[in-house]
Order: structure tokens, then sequence, then C-alpha cells
């Protein structure tokens, strides 16, 4: 049976007098004697100074747990840093061990506690260090409460310390969620381009239309994702990004992508300032890129040039996002879109339902859709 205690950050010399006081409140607390106290203590200090003299940095945790029929004080003191070079021969008293410790290196540390075993690496350095106590085994969940008792008065004593403490503990969490929200990113934008490249490949190689139809269709809305995910690692604010850039970013791809000899249109993209939610963005730049998608392939039918304006405005709480062309717009008997059960307006349609929106579809000169969604900007801060 082992409990954890406490983790305490080595990083300057007031964290290694908080140690100090801690070993000797937890030592009391299982009635060690003065001199087995002393040990110990001395002991942790010895390992704390020499996680700041290889690594600066380095941390301690103390648990307690069942060591035969005793209970005994355990700590890992472990660090970052470079290595102990030369280990072996300091164990074995071969060469001495320098730096600002208590003289009595790394090697004293076998005659202080009652269990060692220090591990030493280019990854770092782990220090374990075991002390019993006269208490016996059967009361091991009575030192516990008595070991925990006894870190709380130190932290009551000292508010300002222990909070001070917790800023640096929540600083650093912070730190790590950042670095590790950095590299998903990451990961997720090179598994993004592999898609993207993958499909790419597939499109070129394909020889049947219809292939290239649905790898084309496909490509688009990978792209629109693809570009959500730059924005967000460009933006300030990692869930919400400019509104306007993205769709600009989503129709130079449609261009790159279905502009050709035969057919030249010019996408143009303009609107208001707004800044947006990632997961509305992903949603509106499926929607655009899905449009665009569809303008390339039916509107300008027998032309060699076309136009297509994407335009996105906000008014009274809400947004209306319009994409109009120049084309040949609805025939007399053409089937309205906004009806289409094809798996682009089934997508459009469950993703305008979701803000509540409205769909508004005009064919007579040329091709008109616009879509108008509820955004509340507290709202769509609070669920981002």
């Amino acid at each position: 049976m082992s409990t954890a205690l406490i983790t305490l950050k080595i990083d300057t010399e007031q964290d290694v007098l908080r140690l100090r006081f801690i070993a000797m409140a937890i030592t009391k607390s299982l009635q060690f004697g003065t001199f087995s106290q002393t040990r110990a203590v001395t002991a942790l200090l010895e390992a704390a100074r020499n996680a700041q003299q290889h690594a600066a940095v380095g941390r301690a945790r103390l648990s307690l747990q069942e060591h035969g029929k005793k209970v005994a004080l355990r700590a890992i003191i472990t660090d970052q840093g470079p290595g102990v070079e030369g280990l072996e021969d300091i164990l074995r008293g071969r060469r001495g061990g320098t730096g600002p410790g208590l003289g009595l290196g790394l090697r004293g540390l076998s005659r202080l506690s009652d269990h060692h075993a220090i591990r030493s690496g280019p990854e770092g350095t782990e220090i374990e260090l075991l002390f019993l106590s006269p208490v016996k085994s059967d009361e091991m969940i009575a030192s516990v409460q008595a070991a925990t008792d006894a870190i709380s008065k130190i932290r009551d004593a000292d508010p300002v310390a222990e909070l001070a403490e917790q800023n640096r503990v929540l600083l650093e969490a912070l730190t790590e969620r950042d670095l590790l929200m950095k590299e998903v990113h990451h990961r997720t934008g090179n598994n993004l381009a592999l898609i993207g490249a993958l499909i790419r490949m597939s499109r070129r190689g394909a020889e049947a239309p219809e292939t290239v139809s649905v790898l084309s269709d496909l490509e688009a809305r990978v792209q629109s994702v693809i570009r959500v995910h730059e924005q967000l690692q460009r933006s300030a604010r990692v869930d919400h990004l400019q509104a306007v850039p993205f769709l600009q970013e989503v129709a130079t791809n449609a261009e790159g992508a279905f502009n050709s000899d035969s057919l030249n249109v010019t996408v143009s993209v303009r609107g208001d300032d707004i800044e947006i939610p990632s997961s509305m963005a992903i949603d509106l730049g499926l929607i655009t890129g899905e449009l665009l998608t569809n303008a390339y392939k039916h509107a300008f039918v027998g032309r060699e040039q076309g136009n297509i304006l994407v335009e996105l405005t906000e008014q009274d709480d809400a947004l209306r996002l319009v994409i109009a062309d120049d084309g040949r717009g609805l025939a007399e008997g053409d089937a309205r879109p906004e009806r289409s059960g094809s798996l682009g307006w089934r997508m459009i349609r469950s993703m305008v339902g979701k803000y509540a929106g409205t769909t508004e579809v005009d064919g007579s000169n040329g091709m008109r859709v616009q879509f108008t969604l509820p955004f509340a900007r507290e709202q769509a801060d609070r669920s981002a």
C-alpha cells in the first residue's frame, strides 16, 4: 500500500527551504527520533540540491508506503537535466561530486537512507530514497492522516507562500497545456495535409469523369477544413478567427482547383470585419466551398469566363452569407437546388439548421443563395 502526500517543485532556494519544513513535519508525525529525523531531512536536501545543480529545476514527490512491518517515508526526486557524468565512479567512491550540495555527495545518500536507488542518463536523473519509521504498518491509515495534517498546518501557517505555490503550479499546467495544444495542432495539420495530398494525387490519376468529379468535391471539402486549421494556428485566439480572410482562402483554393484553360472564373470575397468561433468557421467554409463547386460545375456551361461573389455581413445579430454568380441561373422547370437530395445540399441544410438559420435561393439572374444565421457574439464566445 502506498499513498501520495505531496509533490514539490524544486526551483529556488525558497523551494528547498519549504521541502525542509515539510520533511521535518512529516518525519515528526511518523515519530522519527531526533537522529533519524535529521538523517532523513539531510538526505532529502542533498538530493534536492543535486537536482538544482544539474538541472536547475527538479521535483520531489513524497509518499508513505508499507515496507515490511513498518511505515516508510518514500521520496522520489527527479529532474530533466543532462544526467550525472561518471555516476558509477561517484557511487563507488572513485571520484567525488562537485556542486552546491551539503558536502555529502550522492554516495552519502546510501548512509543516510534505509534504501536508495539512483538512475541517471541523458533524459535526466531520478533519486529514490526510503526512510523507515518506528510506526507499524497496521497503523498506515492513521500515519497518512497524521502526515497530511502536518502538511496542512504548514500551509495554513503561511497562506501567502501557499497561494504563490498554487499560482506557480497553475501557470505550469497552462504552459504544459499550451505546449500540448501546439503539438496536437502540428500533428493535425500534418495529417490534414497528407489527406489533401492523397486526394489530389488520386484525382490527377483518375480517368473516369465521374471519379474526377467526386474527388474534386472531396478535395474542396477537405481544403476548407485545412484552411480553418491554418487560420487558427495564425490567430492570437485558438478558438476564433477572422471570417473574411478565411473565406478568401476558401475562394482561392476553389480557383486553383477548378479554373482551367477552358474556364476562368473570378471569385471575389468581401464583407464586414467579423471574428467567429472556429466551429462556425468550419461550417461556413464547407457551405461556401460546396456552392463554389456547384457554380463551377453548373453555372457556366458553354462559357469561358464567369464571376462569383462571396459576401459576409452582420445584420441584427445575424450573419448573412451570400454566394452569387452571373451564370445561367435556373431555367423554368429546373429543380430547386435547396430541396435537392444531393450529399452537398443535405450537408448544407444540416449546417444551416444547426444555427436555426434560413436559406433563400434566387435563380432569376444568375444564381444567388443567401443564408441568414443567428449570431450573438456573447453566446458564440461562450459556446466556442
